[in-house]
């Protein structure tokens, strides 16, 4: 179903702002209120999480208050009108929804953006509320101070997926013009990049690829799937539907077999069940008629 709730850019509350102080009002903060907590100390929690790939990957987590504040901002972007192309953070649409624009085209190639929170600057976020939204300068950087860590987008902030989209709105703008003019199906998902069609040449791909780097990010996982099933943000693509992967099924069934094991209950396992379970599911709804 379409988002009905969606705006203009230009009718957003952050569309103009002319002063610190109306965007201190917009966030529901005092003005003080509001620089102190856009360059205070200890406004962030630094931790490691394990990675499924192993290794780790480190989490800058804005305290309470902070988060708070980049959730309202996030939900401010996410009002505004999304392209066609943008799957996420978007209302309505999903990592299955992403894929299943894919189905029924013979060749897809996907790609991921390397670390795209930490290489996300924030000069490219300044320059989105200067130079998109049309904040005054000051007003732009209280923002990119608001919205930053340590001169990037935190890994942890609800807002970082919203706003690495639109810190490269030109970058996205190009590449989605050049897809649509080669009757190409594009999506994104926050890092992940793919791109379908009934022939899609190495040569057009690479040429994606110098629009990304151009802006100075990299991208990686490269996988390139012809006349077979692909697997397109963590659901497969095969015969014109989307199927869930087998070692989702796996999970599934080795978690429905461990509950069954005398003594067993778990909540922890009952509550992956049902998330496994609930996944399927809504994998399976996608190919259902109407």
């Amino acid at each position: 179903m379409p988002n009905k709730t969606v705006i203009p850019l230009n009718q957003s509350q952050l569309y103009k702002l002319t002063s610190p102080r109306r965007l201190a009002d917009v966030l529901g903060l005092a003005e003080a209120e509001l620089r102190a907590m856009a360059t205070g100390p200890d406004r962030y929690r630094q931790f490691e999480i394990e990675k499924k790939s192993g290794g780790k990957r480190p989490v800058e987590d804005p305290v309470a208050p902070l988060k708070r504040v980049q959730g309202r901002i996030a939900k401010m972007l996410a009002r505004i009108e999304p392209p066609s192309f943008l799957f996420c953070p978007v209302k309505g649409r999903c990592y299955v929804s992403n894929a299943a624009r894919h189905r029924g085209n013979r060749v897809v190639h996907c790609l991921d953006i390397k670390k795209f929170f930490p290489n996300t600057p924030r000069v490219r976020v300044i320059a989105f509320f200067q130079s998109i939204m049309g904040c005054r300068a000051d007003v732009a950087g209280l923002l990119g101070d608001l919205c930053t860590f340590e001169g990037h987008l935190p890994t942890g902030s609800p807002l970082s997926p919203i706003l690495a989209y639109y810190s490269y709105h030109d970058m996205w703008a190009e590449i989605a013009a050049f897809c649509t003019a080669k009757g190409y199906t594009l999506t994104v998902y926050v890092d992940d990049v793919t791109i379908s069609g009934a022939k899609v040449p190495v040569a057009d791909v690479w040429h994606v690829r110098r629009m990304i780097h151009r802006t100075g990010l990299r991208y990686h996982k490269l996988k390139h799937y012809v006349d077979r099933p692909a697997e397109i943000t963590g659901v497969v693509v095969r015969d014109g539907k989307v199927v869930v992967p087998n070692r989702q099924r796996l999970k599934h069934r080795q978690t429905r077999l461990a509950l069954q094991q005398p003594g067993s209950g778990d909540q922890r396992l009952k509550g992956r069940l049902s998330g496994l379970a609930g996944q399927m599911r809504q994998i399976d709804s996608m190919n259902e008629p109407g």
